[in-house]
């Protein structure tokens, strides 16, 4: 049996979203500038407007900023760094050309996200084509818009894709287009330095979990064992209750644990197929880990 971790036992963990829009999209209602505001305290961000690559580099000038775009036909998704210069393939959805566009991405070290998959008032993936589009690296499983709040949760779709045998990573991502949207959900990516490159590839191996406000100073394999170092450094971390749950292949819950604690350790038995973890603090901020993958 062998545990294939995405984490590692050293780094930093460095905040960041990848779905935003400003008023160079059509939903969008604020500047750069505006937005640069919003999300000073962010390390790295991807200004993401529908089918068109918008320079922000300006209004971010200590920021790790990515191009990208969301890609707008029936079907959304992100590209983080695609490499097609100012004229963008066109967008209209087949699960075949999707795919192409994000594998051309991803062979030049981009990154790329199907987004919001359980919006069934529009844009919604099946789980057929989500098998269907291997190239694609991750996928959102919390879109903090908020504006369909019932749909904004995709984790079951998740265990369903990771059950099926598609090794797909999960997002979290506000998709901002006005106030009241911002810094509802981020990605904390564990890097080695601070650099575009470590974070593109942080994203790319799975090294980060999505948070609403907590989640992990560590997740540490050794041997059959995965130890989940809860967030610390504040009381309100500290001395909160918690929840945390730990799910495997078919959204099987296979451990739980609830009280005032900071370390959780799970022994793995080896039929799980994969552990991820959610960790909550009473009041609801919650940390979504990546599988670990159990072979």
């Amino acid at each position: 049996m062998s545990l294939l971790s995405p984490y590692s036992k050293q780094g930093i963990w460095l905040r960041g979203s990848l779905h935003i829009h400003s008023n160079f999209s059509k939903c969008g209602q604020h500047s750069l500038f505006e937005i640069a505001l919003a999300y000073r305290d962010y390390d790295f961000l991807a200004i993401t407007d529908h089918d068109r690559v918008t320079d922000a580099e300006e209004a971010f000038p200590d920021k790790i900023l990515f191009q990208g775009y969301e890609v707008s036909g029936a079907r959304h998704m992100l590209l983080i760094e695609p490499p097609f210069g100012e004229k963008l393939p066109d967008s209209s959805f087949s699960c075949a050309h999707y795919n192409e566009m994000a594998a051309q991405t991803a062979a030049c070290g981009g990154y790329s996200v199907i987004n919001h998959p359980t919006r069934i008032s529009g844009q919604a993936w099946s789980f057929e084509e989500i098998l269907q589009t291997s190239s694609v690296q991750a996928m959102e499983i919390y879109s903090g818009d908020g504006i369909h709040i019932e749909e904004d949760i995709g984790t079951r779709l998740w265990d369903r894709v990771l059950s099926a045998g598609r090794r797909i990573w999960g997002v979290g991502n506000d998709d901002f287009h006005h106030w009241g949207q911002e810094r509802r959900v981020w990605n904390v990516v564990q890097v080695q330095e601070y650099a575009p490159d470590a974070v593109l590839k942080a994203l790319r191996n799975g090294s980060f979990y999505v948070s609403t406000g907590y989640g992990f100073d560590a997740i540490e394999v050794d041997g059959s064992n995965i130890l989940f170092r809860l967030k610390s450094g504040s009381p309100l971390f500290t001395e909160a209750y918690k929840y945390l749950t730990l799910f495997g292949r078919d959204g099987k819950v296979l451990a739980e644990k609830t009280g005032y604690f900071q370390e959780f350790l799970y022994h793995v038995s080896g039929d799980e197929g994969y552990v991820r973890a959610e960790v909550y603090l009473s009041g609801g901020y919650c940390g979504i880990s990546q599988p670990i993958f159990v072979e």
